[in-house]
Parts: C-alpha cells; structure tokens; sequence
C-alpha cells in the first residue's frame, strides 16, 4: 500500500477507535443514571503527531497520526439529594466517602448510603458491607436518626442516647481513586491516602438523613455528547471508505 494511503488509514481508524472509547464511555454513564452516588466519567481526547525532518533537513514538521482516548476522568460533582423517609438512607452533602469494610478485610469507600441492619444490629450496606467504624443499633430502640454530623441517635426507653457517629474518608485527589464496581472505590496512590473525621466537620460532608444521593448524570447532557460523538464516528467511517476507494483506484492503475 501506497505510504501516504497507509498513513491516512491509520489516521483514520485511530479516529474510529477514539470515538468507540469514547461512546462506551457515555453509554456507561447513561446506564448509571439511576446509580446510588455514582460519578460520571468523562473521555479527554487528544490529536497525536509526530516530528519529522523538512525536506532539506532543515527543521521539524509535526505530522498528524490521528486520535487518541488519552484519558478518562471522573467528575467528582455533588449529585442531587433527594428524599426516601427510609430510616437508613443516608446521602453525603460535600466532599467525600462513607467507609466500608470488604470480605477481605480491605476498606473502600462508596457515596452509596442506601444502609440497613444486618442480624446482629450493625450498620451495614445494601449488600451486607460492614459501615466503618461499625455501629450497632439496640434491639429495644424505637426511633433512630442520625443527625447531619454524623451523630447516630436512638430512643430506648423514652431517653434518647447516642450509639455512634459517621466517619467520613477525604481524599487530596478524588479522581484518582480506583473504581472496584459496586460503587465502590479503593485508595490508589492517585489519590493518596484517606483523611478521615467525623461527618460535617471542616471540609467533610454532611450527613442527610432519609435521603439519598442521586448520580452525578445528567441524562441530556449525555444525550447531546453521544450524538456528537456518533456524527463524528460517523465521518470517521465515512472517510475509511474513501481512503478504502483510493486504495482500490491506485490497484486498479497499478495492474
């Protein structure tokens, strides 16, 4: 093949590789909608080129190579809170993590605060995830509420007590945790490591009871994005079958 159809057609299915990522991406963001605190991704694209000596070899020329997905970042913007009146509901209002505890005794961290008790009164996850640090509700308490720093309250007896307090993990770079699935993350070099205070301190969320936090997703946003990627996928292909059609012609006059 001709050296300048094999660099076009390298240009160009970079393209199309870039805007598959890039469509994924999106996707993966649309499904998330109705996701318990989840945080959207975005795609970061960049054109690639490299230098090449002028003819006469005097200078550099920069020529192009196409596209390429160079990163994906997570945007760490506050969803929405939106009432549940479910007494564990728990949505995070600022910065940062409740704390978790995995099977494997490693901690993670999630915005996810659709909680409720296990057998033994502890405050767990939807999926059975330990709350750290752990918190165990009385088998006689009436009424419970956890305040929006954290305070967890009951009634027993009539007398309201405290049985503990949320915790919440902050972290230098957000971003740069690592997503595990389940809505869950874990603390990567990236982000550093976790600094951890009770709920509504300085600069750490505050608790909201009988709430959840909603994603980060908004759907129309991510509908115009996916359209606009599709369009340039679409020239993508559309040049593909050009530089496809030139490569035919130069056969044709070659045989």
């Amino acid at each position: 093949m001709d050296a300048t159809l094999s660099s076009l057609l390298r240009i160009v299915a970079s393209g199309i590789r870039a805007r598959e990522q890039e469509i994924d991406l999106i996707s993966h963001n649309i499904a998330n909608l109705q996701t318990t605190g989840y945080k959207r991704f975005q795609a970061i694209t960049e054109s690639v080129a490299l230098p090449l000596p002028k003819e006469g070899g005097e200078g550099w020329e920069w020529q192009p190579e196409g596209t390429r997905l160079a990163a994906t970042r997570r945007v760490v913007l506050q969803g929405a809170i939106e009432p549940t009146e479910r007494a564990w509901d728990l949505a995070l209002d600022g910065p940062g993590y409740f704390q978790v505890q995995l099977s494997d005794g490693t901690i993670a961290y999630t915005r996810d605060g659709a909680f409720r008790l296990d057998a033994e009164g502890r405050l767990v996850t939807a999926d059975g995830k330990l709350v750290l640090p752990p918190i165990t509700i009385p088998a006689d308490a009436r009424e419970v509420y956890v305040d929006r720093d954290g305070a967890v309250l009951v009634q027993v007896n009539g007398q309201v007590q405290q049985v503990g307090a949320i915790q919440i993990a902050r972290f230098s770079n957000p971003a740069g945790l690592q997503a595990i699935g389940g809505s869950y993350y874990i603390a990567t070099a990236a982000s550093g490591p976790a600094q951890v205070a009770q709920a509504g301190s300085p600069g750490y969320a505050e608790i909201v009871s009988r709430a959840l936090e909603t994603s980060n997703v908004d759907l129309s946003t991510e509908m115009v994005s996916l359209l606009i990627t599709q369009r340039a996928y679409g020239v993508s292909l559309r040049a593909l079958q050009m530089v496809n059609r030139m490569y035919e012609l130069a056969v044709e006059i070659q045989a």
